[in-house]
């Protein structure tokens, strides 16, 4: 029987997750955002952590990225809405081995996190990837939705756990990639291919 922790800023989700995974699994604590599981995870020391992305204060992304600094060997599942390849691929980036709809969870998770335990990687069948999808990293990526919403490189740094010197390094890349000179540039391509 694994021991899982299961972040959600909705209880009623949480709740609804935790059903779908006993007798089977043990689900030692319920986290409502980021922070509390990072907390969380630190007490319990759990095999797997089932996360939201979009919670309150730090992101499921983030968050992911911070447990995988705290254990290497945690397995991590985000569990969202988010079809869209620049989520699922920021998520693999971060650290996550799976990810899986919302919508879809009471088909997928199970299998999900069987597939997880035993090391493998976990996608839902209908995580969209774009046809035309602009060839930057997943971490540039990140890095890039993060400039848009008008985050200094420092704020950046600080969300995805990386030096403001690498910040400005991602954005240069970034710039170069898509011949664009200048931040307003930046931001529009990032709207016109819909990474924001």
């Amino acid at each position: 029987m694994s021991k899982i922790i299961i972040a959600d800023d909705h209880i009623i989700v949480a709740q609804g997750i935790a059903g779908l995974l006993k007798p089977e699994h043990q689900v030692l604590a319920i986290a409502k955002d980021g922070d509390e599981l990072i907390e969380l995870v630190k007490e319990h020391q759990p095999e797997l952590v089932i996360t939201d992305i979009s919670m309150p204060g730090m992101t499921g992304i983030a968050a992911v990225a911070a447990l995988k600094r705290i254990s290497k060997d945690l397995k991590v599942i985000c569990l969202t809405m988010h079809n869209e390849q620049e989520y699922a691929e920021g998520a693999i980036a971060a650290g996550a081995l799976g990810y899986v709809l919302k919508h879809e969870a009471t088909d997928d998770l199970v299998d999900a996190v069987n597939s997880v335990l035993s090391g493998q990687q976990y996608l839902s069948k209908s995580v969209k990837v774009a046809d035309n999808s602009p060839s930057l990293s997943a971490r540039q990526l990140s890095v890039l939705r993060l400039l848009v919403q008008g985050k200094s490189a420092k704020q950046v740094a600080d969300e995805l756990y990386i030096s403001p010197r690498t910040v400005e390094f991602h954005k240069y890349s970034i710039m170069k990639l898509i011949d664009a000179k200048t931040s307003a540039e930046l931001i529009q391509y990032a709207l016109s291919h819909g990474l924001v």
